[in-house]
């Protein structure tokens, strides 16, 4: 079996760093509900969305489904777009990036691509929409397209001990549920750079990834839901063993 040194590359798994659009924040483990109504009046506590550019109106829209957060998706998508994103996954996750802006009588097409998964996303931005009810709704359709392909077990357990490794809660907290991460941080707030992937083993939807550190000689095991990586879900890793 390959034994591969993962922690060369360094912090290159925070794919969402790079490209016009940052989408920060990492997404909750519970999205809630998949309302997709929203008053305008309950859209008062968001930054003003009235004659807000149409590209910037757009990623608002594409941060507020990343991280699941029903009330300002909603707030800035009609009813229907907003069932379309919640359709596709109920927190669309934080790597998006904006990749084309163009117009089209009297609406603007603004085009993100999923740089984990794959596949693109078009939200249609009508100008009009922008320039009444305070703003609020004018995100009027949203389309996926192309095929989106989930990064492998391997990968996703890779950069979350990247990411440990380096001391990035952030990224951590992404790539693993909060009960996963609570067990490396128990293990050690930062994971240190010499853990090298020596085994991988699949059993009932689920890839075990061993590391072994090169120093202290200890395996980690992270147990990743191929379901969840399936559908685009973020924390997919779920299980950690120190030994």
């Amino acid at each position: 079996m390959m034994i591969r040194r993962i922690m060369g590359l360094g912090a290159t798994a925070a794919l969402a760093v790079t490209g016009p659009l940052v989408l920060t924040g990492a997404a909750p483990a519970n999205a809630g509900t998949t309302s997709t109504t929203t008053s305008t009046a309950t859209c008062g506590n968001l930054a003003s969305a009235s004659d807000v550019p149409a590209q910037t109106y757009a990623d608002r829209l594409v941060r507020a489904w990343g991280r699941g957060d029903t009330q300002a998706t909603s707030c800035y998508s009609s009813v229907a777009t907003a069932h379309t994103l919640f359709e596709q996954a109920a927190v669309g996750g934080i790597h998006w990036r904006r990749v084309s802006t163009e117009g089209a009588a009297g609406t603007i097409y603004v085009t993100y691509h999923d740089d984990a998964r794959g596949g693109n996303l078009t939200i249609g931005v009508q100008n009009v929409g922008l320039r009444s009810s305070g703003g609020w709704h004018a995100a009027s359709t949203a389309r996926f397209s192309g095929e989106p392909q989930a990064w492998n077990a391997v990968q996703w357990s890779d950069n979350l001990v990247r990411a440990w490794g380096r001391g990035d809660t952030k990224w951590t907290s992404y790539y693993a549920t909060s009960a996963a991460t609570k067990q490396l941080h128990s293990i050690a707030a930062t994971g240190g750079p010499h853990w090298t992937r020596i085994a991988t083993e699949g059993a009932a939807g689920t890839t075990y990834v061993t590391y072994r550190n090169d120093v202290t000689r200890h395996t980690l095991v992270i147990g990743v839901s191929n379901v969840g990586l399936s559908q685009g879900d973020a924390h997919a890793a779920y299980t950690v063993q120190y030994h």
